[in-house]
C-alpha cells in the first residue's frame, strides 16, 4: 500500500492522483529500502520499503538531506514535513509554484 503526501499551494495533505497531473518535475529521486538514492527521469514503481520524492520549482534541500529524512521517517507525511522544514529554514518561505510529492511503499508485516 502506498503512503503519498503532497505539498501544493502552500498546504500539506494526502495526495490524490490529480495532484501529479500536468506538472513538469524539476527533479525526481528514488530511494531504496536501505536509503540508497538515485535521480530518475520518471516516477518508478516502488518495492516494499522504497520511496520517491518529486518536485517542481526551487526546492532548497540537498540529496543527502532527502536520504537522511527518508531513513528517519516512518511515513510519507513525516518525511515531507521534515523536507519542508529544511527548505523553509533556508529561505524562510515557500513559493506558490513549489510543489512536492513524497511517496513510500509501506512494508507488509
Amino acid at each position: 500500500m502506498k503512503d503519498i503526501y503532497c505539498f501544493k499551494n502552500g498546504r500539506l495533505r494526502e495526495a490524490l492522483n490529480e495532484d501529479t497531473a500536468g506538472l513538469e518535475p524539476a527533479a525526481i529521486f528514488h530511494l531504496t529500502a536501505g536509503g540508497a538514492l538515485r535521480k530518475v527521469s520518471e516516477l518508478p514503481s516502488l518495492g516494499e520499503g522504497e520511496g520517491a520524492v518529486m518536485y517542481t520549482g526551487d526546492f532548497y534541500v540537498e540529496p543527502l538531506e532527502i536520504q537522511i529524512e527518508f531513513l528517519k521517517a516512518d511515513t510519507a507525511q513525516k518525511w515531507l514535513e521534515a523536507l519542508i522544514l529544511r527548505h523553509t529554514d533556508r529561505v524562510r518561505q515557500t513559493e506558490e509554484k513549489l510543489w512536492i510529492v513524497a511517496e513510500i511503499e509501506e512494508v507488509k508485516v
